[in-house]
């Protein structure tokens, strides 16, 4: 296939793609009427992925010349050690890759820590790579780019792969772009930050309050603080047993997102998000000022929150060593837990009770949270547009995404019907028995290092609104005024060390309501924290974030 018909083949592609997925909106928060429906979305990829097979059926693939792709990618997946299982998927996947872009990938596949380690020491000897992982945190996006590693892929998006590029909001590929030019392809799954409840549906229905629950209009978790005493007073009273054997009502996560919404800049240099209701002071309001969080009102209200419920029994005391076999998580005498990024539950999933799902009234969006999974491709590749089109199909191809994460049809899972959609249904497979399911089978739901989940046929066992109440939850976010902003932590190096140091000192045992005299403990820690550079560290990144939206 010559360049010229490959190009005008993607462009009758994209214009197919455009007319059933609409336009995104350029604005930080993303519109209903112009946004990408879960539906359009799946329909623009199952038709493009049928089109594009056409296309490169009708040319044949040898008109494209036989390349092989290496692959640097934070999973364990396809690892040298992955198994028999795992790796047998790995060789279909190269035949699929075969038939229909004449590419082979070498899989350079680790988990993160390994991954990292030899990713740097490749880049650092020059070995060769057509696509690599990077993340806010593992081979650092900010820190490669700045060395060079990454190839300005805007153009080649649009023209290898229209139907990623079209099919995934704007606020995405910005929150992946430096400069105005997009570097990595984000995942697209969940692309914003809901800090969810679930919670005990047998329990509510037993004392009655599950109508009162889902009235409820909350974004973070002092908004429930009432109606947790309640429910305590009412189990309690129903089953005095609890009592005795102090059974906590809730389960935490020791993250700041439960307690309020901010982008996390670096280290401790955090700014608001418009359109949520944390940090909404004047001086805060519209996201422009850089401040440290910890030092913030929010942050103290936070800890004193989660302290009295220590104190109170909602939330276990030292709860990281705390029911370290789920023994009584998984009984039924709990209210609720926090999950993040969950948008459905199965009712069913245990059988001591039926749980439920209630969800915050506003999701948020960040730099950070974009960055956190991303494929990009190698500025050293020889192969960058092939490469781009062997992440078109990883991103948009419904056989390809399927694959990545339950592994060969006919083996791993079956096609089956639903409501006239095609699902994925596990009976008869080596996937049947989920206990068995990571030996014997092949099951990644979401694998999350690449691709774009919407694109995959949704299993029988998962809600049939799953993908409609995501895409609702990413198309609402929130998102930060600062989204494709990174920070330079050259100058500031020696500091958030120091900081980090501290953090991981006092943060831990405030977030999780362990330390007695709260107010002593936060000035200390602010304390410790001026002493260590937090200062410079808020000044450093405040002038950064003024001259990256001079710049805009």
């Amino acid at each position: 296939m010559t360049r010229k018909i490959l190009t005008l083949t993607l462009a009758l592609v994209m214009i197919l793609s455009l007319a059933l997925t609409g336009c995104q909106s350029g604005t930080g928060k993303t519109t209903t009427a112009a946004a990408t429906t879960a539906a359009a979305t799946t329909a623009a990829a199952t038709t493009a992925a049928a089109t594009t097979a056409a296309a490169t059926t009708a040319a044949g693939t040898g008109a494209l010349d036989a390349v092989t792709l290496t692959w640097y990618n934070a999973s364990g997946a396809f690892a040298p050690d992955a198994g028999e299982n795992r790796l047998k998927v790995a060789d279909h996947l190269n035949t699929m890759f075969q038939e229909k872009i004449n590419a082979t990938v070498d899989y350079k596949w680790w988990g993160a820590a390994e991954y990292e380690q030899n990713a740097t020491a490749a880049l650092s000897a020059g070995q060769p790579m057509d696509v690599l992982f990077t993340s806010i945190s593992c081979l650092p996006f900010g820190v490669w780019y700045n060395r060079g590693a990454f190839t300005p892929i805007t153009d080649l998006l649009k023209e290898y792969a229209p139907i990623t590029y079209s099919s995934i909001p704007e606020y995405v590929w910005n929150g992946a772009s430096i400069k105005g030019e997009i570097y990595a392809m984000p995942t697209y799954k969940d692309v914003a930050v809901t800090m969810g409840l679930i919670y005990n549906k047998s329990m509510m229905e037993e004392l009655g309050m599950e109508e009162e629950l889902l009235s409820i209009k909350w974004s973070v978790a002092k908004e429930l603080d009432e109606f947790y005493y309640k429910v305590r007073d009412a189990r309690d009273a129903a089953h005095p047993e609890y009592v005795k054997d102090k059974i906590p009502l809730n389960i935490l996560r020791d993250t700041l997102h439960i307690y309020f919404e901010a982008d996390q800049l670096s280290s401790l240099a955090y700014n608001s998000i418009p359109g949520t209701p944390s940090f909404v002071e004047d001086e805060y309001a519209n996201g422009t000022k850089v401040f440290n969080v910890y030092a913030s009102q929010e942050y103290a209200d936070a800890i004193k929150l989660v302290t009295k419920w220590v104190t109170d029994g909602i939330v276990p005391y030292d709860q990281r060593n705390w029911d370290t076999e789920n023994v009584i998580r998984n009984s039924g005498k709990m209210f609720s837990r926090y999950t993040w990024g969950l948008v459905a539950v199965d009712e069913n999933q245990y059988e001591n009770y039926k749980q439920g799902l209630i969800q915050p009234t506003v999701a948020f969006t960040y730099t950070g949270y974009i960055q956190a999974v991303m494929q990009a491709i190698a500025a050293a590749s020889e192969n960058k547009e092939r490469a781009m089109m062997l992440m078109e199909l990883v991103f948009s191809d419904v056989d390809v995404s399927t694959t990545l994460r339950f592994g060969i049809e006919g083996e791993y899972w079956k096609r089956v019907q639903v409501d006239g959609k095609d699902r994925v249904d596990f009976k008869g497979t080596l996937n049947e028995n989920k206990e068995t399911r990571d030996t014997d089978g092949f099951y990644l739901w979401y694998h999350a290092e690449q691709g774009n989940l919407f694109t995959c046929l949704l299993p029988v066992e998962q809600d049939s609104n799953f993908f409609v109440y995501l895409d609702q939850m990413n198309q609402s976010a929130a998102a930060s005024p600062s989204m494709g902003f990174v920070v330079d932590n050259t100058a500031i190096e020696n500091e958030v060390s120091a900081c980090a140091s501290v953090i991981a000192e006092y943060n831990t045992d405030l977030i999780t309501g362990m330390v007695t005299d709260v107010d002593a403990r936060l000035a200390d820690f602010a304390k410790k924290l001026n002493d260590n550079g937090a200062e410079k560290i808020v000044a450093e990144v405040q002038s950064q974030l003024d001259a990256w939206r001079a710049e805009q």
